[in-house]
């Protein structure tokens, strides 16, 4: 270790220290502690020099060389002792005492070395300067393992942080997928263009090379054609050549015998044809024609055929001429050579080819061109005919006229023939190379003109032509003197341009690159976004990204401060990394609670945790302080039970004030949303004189949170002895008071008392609470505050104990009939957690329901209340009937000694309670007539508007904000299985207006009253078991791991028809109940009829409504009743019916004249309240007339 420099400051004695709070105005106050709590308070400028000491002693360490553990060690070598930080008890003053190592840095200064070893690993604030000289090699590699392994893992990190950011936010997705579509479609349609493009320039080029190929073989043709025209008129007028039609003479002349029988008939023209006169003279024709045409060896041979015979032939067998050799022409034992055909009677021959061309030249009177053909040793021949006529001389008409295969052609001398040389004629036309050049296969054929099979269609093709397709080709047609022609012209790889499938790959990957690039931009912006909406508001950050001035006023906002009891010793036995990790796991729950409850986390301050709710985001000041304190609550009760990774339990204190802030941005460094005034400083001093997991909250704040909406909180007096509040440092002494617990707030706690404000019937009393509206729902410890209201087991109670006539009469006010939406809320929450309760309880008796699943059921009954809408009969006032009918039928089976399995009684009261949710107002019938959306969302074969509801609730409890209700009532697969079972049988029997429907579920009744095992078809869920295993997240395996469950059976089938008939009877339960509640839902459905009707959906309902419900009770509702006496004691079965009856008897009598009543109410609009009076007093006016008879 060096030895300090002259000029280096001494160590000073240690000195006494103190701690200072969030604020320069915040020391600790002690000044109301008891003493043992209280510690001497040093001067600040004690405080000030030890400051100044310890950055002098950095100063020296700074100029030392080696460790940063040397210079600790320097530090501890001169000092020798240094005061510990000790906590003093609730309070985070501190005082310091002389120690040996009770602390962080008495150990540093101690040279424990291994106290950092867990910070990165050994030795990792040590300097690399000394030992990097050893191994610099080793060095680098290490280091450059270590960097790969960091990229690795960044990358790793960052591709589940982007995937996972995406999933969290489908826009991303969705604008990056429309990024890749636009871009692929765009870049798609450009090259599709170009392609398109290219393509009609090949096709074009291809069309233009055939095209130009036939041209030039129609020219060549016309001019190797000229030359024998030239030599038809040399013989035509030289007179040579007159007399040889008269010596050879007409057919049979000079025939030779026998050949008439053969395909060739010759004449024996010998001594004719052979004369070397007439041999030399056709020479003199031919050779000075074919020299003037320049031909080029093209034409290989002239036959001249008089009267059709041939006879002469040039270049002659055997000899040669200029021009011609005699070699080239066909000879030997070819069909066609000279001296095979020598005397050859091509107009009485048989043969195909000279008939066809004789008929050609003579009867059609067209030039002929053959070929090609092969003829040895030329390898390909093209042969042109022309016909030679002379003029007709009417004095000897036999002699002038031909017989060509039957027939007499007058004027006909004879033709003329040559041949072309069509291989010479291609390799002078290049045509291979023409299409070769262009990259191009083609097959040229002749599709028209003289054939008869003998001569090839094919005139010439590529190598590869017998690949080209339709696909990759195209025909090209021209005419020429050989008749027709046809090029099928194309390419191997087709029309196709060879870059396009890359440029589709290109297209491809720059989209998806483009739109991956969109999508990290979006993905960035998001988390960009999000860490500054953590940061601070929006509002604060859009003025200032506008340059504004970010200054807030709230009128009242609660706040909330926590802090560790016994942080600092708690700090000093542990290593700096191991502090931030604690804070880290322990404030992260925090911030999640603080999402949780929707209030904003001001900051973190070491230790200290800030919380404010009304602000930045308004909301009512009960509303905010309800949040801060429920967070406070919850906040408590997990650091109860967190523990660090050493096992040692952490404790905080709370405290929570309410009042007047001032939030802004100060500064435009470093920016932070801060809040300013007295309530700050004030909440600070709620926690500071706080106590161990304890919440202390001001006066107001406890005035709002008796006024809180949801929940209801259960707070004492501050009482410390005879002292009832805590001194306060700037405020003096102050009533403050502890949060206890709280619970869900009773729901008619919030009814309106004024009359005008709630809809009721006309026996129904407003259901008020308490004038003061403090402490609902709990029994205040507070011997002062003793007012309570009514819990949901008093509301169930008084439910179920009601009459099922009265049901709804205004009995109390717990149970009266009511329209108002909270009232009815209440109430069916209240039945909910009742039968919720004993679900919990039959699986554990000591089992008790958590406050968020009681919060969020009474949630859960809000969301489902907001679907039903304002039909007049099918309703959110109709539904709680229905559940509070449901309600009672269990009562009164459970009365009868029969137990109750809870989940199913739970699922019937649920399924009441949501069985016409989302309900329009209109059948399932009008519905599919119209042509509504919800009709064609399901099949035929279901019920719209019940399949609808189901969907409705189970869409609904499925949220992620009622996962502790759900949790609750299925916690496991047989529970799923059971609800929704029961969910769905209960519902879909509800539609009562398809007679199949109806019938079926009778059918059903009768099966369960035997002990066969029933039809399978009888099952309501055979075209529902898809719908319910997603309805409530139920996996296929689930039917091999509970086979029985989805097996009809006896008693399923028992079960099934329980929960059907329990929920019918609930449905219509008013019609077996007193003729208030009768007339009351009768009248109610009339008006819901009636407005379909004014909308023009159905018939009006005025004309069969008095028989249609003297048809329905007799039908419908006796049935169904006599039916349903398996399931409850004989004598409410009797009551059931006897109500029925008389409902009927009533209407009977007052049917006509009730109906006109509700039309007439309708029509003139009149309220509901005064035609329900008159309604209600036929009936009772008749009733006791009735008992007064009997009395008398």
């Amino acid at each position: 270790v060096e030895e300090p420099q002259s000029g280096d400051v001494s160590v000073p004695q240690p000195v006494r220290n103190t701690s200072v709070r969030r604020g320069s105005d915040d020391f600790a106050d002690n000044s109301n502690k008891p003493s043992s709590e209280n510690s001497t308070a040093p001067s600040v400028s004690d405080n000030h020099s030890t400051t100044a000491t310890t950055r002098r002693r950095s100063s020296v360490g700074s100029a030392m060389k080696g460790s940063i553990f040397r210079r600790f060690s320097f530090m501890g070598s001169q000092e020798g002792t240094v005061e510990t930080a000790t906590d003093s008890g609730s309070d985070r003053g501190t005082d310091f005492t002389s120690s040996s190592g009770s602390n962080i840095w008495s150990k540093l200064m101690s040279q424990n070395e291994s106290l950092w070893d867990g910070v990165n690993g050994k030795g990792a604030f040590e300097d690399d300067d000394d030992d990097s000289l050893y191994d610099e090699d080793a060095n680098r590699s290490v280091n450059c393992r270590k960097s790969m392994k960091r990229c690795g893992l960044t990358w790793w990190w960052e591709t589940q942080h982007f995937f996972s950011t995406i999933v969290k936010y489908p826009h991303i997705l969705v604008l990056s997928l429309l990024t890749f579509g636009v871009l692929c479609g765009v870049g798609m349609a450009a090259i599709t263009a170009e392609k398109e493009n290219y393509i009609e320039k090949q096709k074009a080029t291809a069309e233009f090379v055939a095209r130009e190929t036939a041209n030039w073989f129609k020219d060549e043709f016309r001019r190797a054609m000229l030359p024998l025209y030239s030599v038809q008129q040399g013989v035509l007028h030289s007179g040579y050549f007159d007399s040889l039609p008269e010596k050879i003479g007409r057919y049979p002349n000079l025939l030779i015998p026998g050949t008439e029988e053969t395909p060739f008939t010759m004449r024996n023209v010998t001594g004719i044809c052979d004369d070397r006169d007439m041999i030399n003279k056709f020479r003199s024709i031919v050779r000075p024609v074919n020299k003037d045409n320049d031909l080029d060896g093209i034409v290989v041979g002239y036959r001249l055929f008089p009267n059709n015979v041939a006879c002469l032939t040039e270049p002659h067998a055997q000899e040669s001429s200029p021009g011609f050799n005699a070699m080239d022409f066909p000879q030997g034992e070819a069909l066609l050579a000279s001296d095979n055909v020598f005397g050859l009677d091509t107009g009485s021959t048989g043969f195909p080819l000279w008939k066809m061309i004789t008929t050609d030249l003579f009867i059609n009177r067209q030039f002929n061109i053959f070929g090609p053909f092969n003829m040895a040793p030329m390898t390909e021949l093209i042969c042109g005919h022309l016909a030679i006529w002379r003029d007709v001389d009417t004095t000897d008409v036999v002699q002038d006229t031909l017989n060509v295969h039957g027939t007499e052609v007058e004027g006909a001398w004879g033709f003329v023939v040559n041949f072309l040389d069509w291989t010479k004629m291609k390799d002078r036309s290049d045509i291979y190379k023409r299409f070769a050049d262009c990259h191009l296969e083609f097959d040229l054929t002749r599709v028209s003109g003289s054939t008869v099979g003998l001569d090839s269609a094919s005139l010439a093709k590529s190598e590869n032509a017998d690949k080209l397709t339709d696909k990759n080709a195209i025909f090209v047609t021209t005419d020429s003197l050989h008749g027709e022609w046809q090029n099928k012209v194309g390419s191997l790889n087709g029309w196709e341009p060879a870059w396009y499938p890359g440029a589709v790959a290109g297209i491809v990957l720059a989209s998806f690159i483009l739109a991956f690039l969109t999508a990290s931009t979006l993905v960035e912006r998001q988390l960009h976004r999000n860490l500054l909406y953590k940061v601070m508001p929006r509002r604060a950050i859009m003025k200032l990204q506008r340059g504004q001035t970010v200054l807030e006023k709230f009128n009242l906002v609660t706040i909330f401060f926590s802090d560790i009891v016994g942080f600092t010793n708690m700090a000093g036995n542990m290593t700096p990394i191991q502090v931030m990790k604690m804070l880290n796991e322990l404030y992260t729950e925090l911030d999640k609670l603080v999402e949780k409850h929707n209030v904003y986390k001001v900051e973190t301050i070491g230790d200290a945790y800030m919380v404010v709710g009304g602000a930045p985001s308004r909301v009512p000041a009960p509303v905010a302080a309800e949040r801060v304190a429920l967070f406070a609550l919850e906040a408590v009760n997990f650091v109860r039970k967190f523990r660090t990774k050493e096992g040692n339990q952490i404790f905080i204190r709370a405290g929570l004030a309410s009042g007047p802030t001032v939030g802004g941005v100060v500064g435009r460094s470093m920016p932070r949303y801060c809040f300013f005034g007295d309530t700050v400083n004030f909440a600070s001093r709620m926690e500071s004189t706080s106590k161990k997991m304890k919440i202390q909250v001001a006066d107001i704040t406890y005035r709002l949170l008796q006024d809180a909406p949801t929940a209801s909180f259960v707070m004492t007096k501050r009482v410390e002895g005879d002292i009832v509040g805590v001194q306060v440092k700037g405020k003096g002494h102050q009533t403050t008071y502890w949060i206890e617990r709280a619970g869900p707030r009773a729901w008619d706690s919030y009814v309106n008392d004024d009359p005008e404000d709630v809809k009721r019937d006309v026996e129904t009393p407003i259901i008020s609470s308490k004038k003061s509206k403090e402490n609902y729902g709990v029994k205040e410890a507070d011997a002062a505050v003793e007012e309570r209201n009514y819990t949901s087991e008093e509301i169930y109670d008084a439910m179920s104990s009601q009459d099922w006539e009265n049901l709804g009469h205004a009995s109390s006010s717990l149970v009266g009939a009511t329209d108002d939406s909270y009232s009815l809320g209440f109430r069916a929450g209240a039945l909910l957690e009742h039968h919720l309760l004993c679900v919990l309880q039959e699986r554990d008796p000591n089992a008790e329901m958590s406050l968020s699943t009681k919060i969020q059921l009474n949630q859960f009954v809000q969301e489902v209340s907001e679907t039903y809408g304002n039909a007049k009969f099918h309703n959110w006032s109709h539904a709680n009937h229905v559940t509070t009918s449901m309600n009672k039928l269990l009562a009164v089976i459970q009365e009868g000694g029969e137990e109750l399995v809870s989940l199913n009684s739970f699922s019937l009261v649920f399924a009441a309670l949501v069985h016409d949710a989302g309900h329009t107002g209109m059948s399932n019938k009008i519905l599919k007539d119209i042509d509504h959306p919800l009709s064609k969302k399901f099949d035929d074969s279901i019920p719209i508007a019940e399949k609808n509801s189901i969907n409705i609730a189970l869409n609904i409890l499925f949220q992620d904000n009622f996962s502790s209700l759900r949790n609750a009532i299925l916690p496991g697969d047989m529970d799923k299985i059971e609800f929704a079972r029961t969910l769905f049988q209960s519902i879909l029997i509800t539609d009562i207006a398809t007679p199949d429907r109806v019938k079926l579920g009778i059918e059903r009744y009768k099966a369960s009253q035997g002990n066969e095992d029933p039809d399978a078809g009888l099952c309501p869920l055979s075209n529902h078991i898809s719908d319910l295993f997603d309805g409530v997240g139920l996996e296929e395996s689930v039917k091999d791991e509970h086979p029985d469950e989805f097996v009809v059976t006896s008693s399923g089938l028992k079960r099934c028809v329980r929960n059907e008939h329990l929920m019918l009877l609930s449905d219509v339960g008013h019609l077996c109940q007193s003729w208030e509640n009768f007339i009351k839902w009768n009248f109610r459905l009339f008006k819901e009829l009636m407005d379909c009707y004014r909308k023009k959906l159905c018939d009006n309902p005025r004309e069969t409504w008095v028989q249609g419900q003297i048809d329905f009770f007799d039908k419908y509702i006796i049935p169904l009743v006599e039916r349903c006496r398996i399931l409850f004691p004989e004598e409410f079965s009797e009551a059931l019916l006897t109500n029925a009856m008389n409902n009927l008897k009533l209407w009977t009598i007052f049917g006509v004249q009730a109906t006109n009543m509700m039309a007439l109410g309708v029509r003139n609009d009149e309220r509901e309240d005064a035609v329900l009076v008159d309604l209600y007093g036929l009936g009772r006016d008749y009733l006791e007339r009735i008992e007064s008879k009997k009395s008398k």
